[in-house]
């Protein structure tokens, strides 16, 4: 809902500027403002994904100017097709939508940074709180899991922890990732944290690994380091969870 209400905040901004100085009438103007909104929006969403791994300012620089050149461009072939351009109105409003737009990838850039610094902060907190707390007494009263069953329709699969390659949350689930493919399990990331053995580690706040899978580490960025695993597979670990790994695996 928020997305949407944003989303629609953004296209009557647009859609005002364009009617009140760009010379377009209602119609053409609603039509364009919602066309470059959309496809805002759009590649906003999917910025989401690649947002964690983009750290230098360059770069989040560069991905900006791009997409607004890429979303302009196809807002203006839109236009042009469904005949809704203006002859040269569209060039005289591109700093317009140039100005909103480029403001509201901005903003929502730093919210996803902020967003992502406080993920991490506070899985960084408890993983020091576990470090703390747990002892060997304490996780001796655990039960450690041999094998994981996991039920998709009529199937019930058993996962061997030696098939176990990595663990990612899921939303309210977690994804487990073997050697075979992988399945969906209605459990949670603090569960399999406190019920896997040792070999298992949390890198990050969203993902588990078997530290027998891996096959190197390396840094990346300033704060976080890739982690490859033998079959193929690069994870991202955060600071803490390297640190984490780094003490279980003795170096």
């Amino acid at each position: 809902m928020t997305w949407t209400a944003v989303t629609i905040l953004v296209a009557a901004v647009i859609w005002s500027l364009l009617v009140l100085y760009g010379n377009i009438t209602i119609v053409y103007a609603l039509a364009g403002s919602l066309t470059y909104t959309l496809l805002l929006a759009a590649f906003g969403y999917l910025y989401w994904f690649m947002s964690e791994y983009i750290r230098p300012i360059q770069a989040q620089a560069v991905i900006a100017i791009t997409i607004q050149i890429l979303i302009l461009s196809i807002t203006y072939a839109v236009a042009t097709i469904s005949g809704m351009e203006q002859p040269g109105h569209f060039t005289k409003n591109i700093p317009i939508f140039a100005t909103v737009g480029l403001l509201s990838w901005i903003i929502l850039a730093q919210w996803y940074r902020a967003n992502t610094l406080s993920e991490n902060k506070e899985f960084e907190s408890i993983a020091t709180e576990e470090s703390a707390d747990n002892t060997d007494q304490e996780r001796s009263n655990i039960e450690i899991l041999e094998k994981i069953s996991v039920k998709e329709g009529s199937h019930i699969y058993i996962i061997h922890l030696s098939e176990l390659l990595y663990i990612q949350a899921y939303g309210d689930y977690v994804m487990l990732f073997t050697e075979s493919g992988k399945h969906i399990k209605e459990q949670t990331m603090r569960y399999f944290e406190t019920h896997l053995p040792p070999t298992f580690v949390r890198i990050h706040r969203s993902c588990i690994v078997n530290s027998e899978k891996i096959a190197r580490a390396e840094l990346f960025g300033k704060e976080s380091y890739n982690i490859h695993l033998k079959s193929g597979t690069c994870l991202k670990a955060s600071a803490t969870g390297y640190k984490l790994l780094k003490d279980r695996l003795l170096l």
